[in-house]
């Protein structure tokens, strides 16, 4: 099944039943539910291909953000995308989707390749913030992030 069959079918499932108003628990309860699509699922779904690329070419790379090519026919795009996980063992090792420091370098690094070579960049966006600790600190968390988005401006 094509990814244009899928998201059609998931509409016509949607558009025949009337919106139910949820109450502001129910909203919470499905915002932190581990089976809610993650970045991956998204990417999966949407594109044709996807090769992760890691690293932000100065200390580690960070699994909190996911970055790399994917295409849809003869169209590339680069992907730049925050990815929790589904389980406490995914979450560890994705630092629970806060990105670091080098997360935010990599966003850089793969920003700048998409403007060498002409790609669109397309984001997936889907964080609690920036990790809160005093080694993000002193790793430079502050002076990445506000780099990351003064580039992308």
């Amino acid at each position: 099944m094509k990814v244009g069959e899928k998201l059609e079918n998931n509409n016509e499932k949607k558009s025949s039943a009337k919106p139910k108003k949820l109450s502001a628990w129910e909203k919470m309860t499905i915002v932190r539910s581990p089976k809610r699509p993650t970045a991956l699922d998204y990417i999966d779904l949407i594109f044709d291909d996807f090769m992760e690329l890691h690293g932000d070419r100065d200390s580690t790379d960070d699994k909190s953000m996911v970055c790399g090519l994917a295409n849809i026919g003869s169209q590339n795009f680069t992907i730049i995308a925050e990815q929790k996980g589904r389980n406490t063992k995914e979450n560890i090792e994705r630092n629970f989707g806060m990105p670091s420091p080098e997360s935010y370098r990599k966003g850089i690094r793969f920003m700048k390749q998409a403007e060498k070579f002409n790609r669109p960049v397309i984001t997936f966006i889907d964080t609690k913030g920036a990790y809160p600790g005093i080694e993000a600190e002193e790793r430079g968390q502050r002076r990445s992030y506000c780099k990351k988005y003064s580039n992308t401006f």
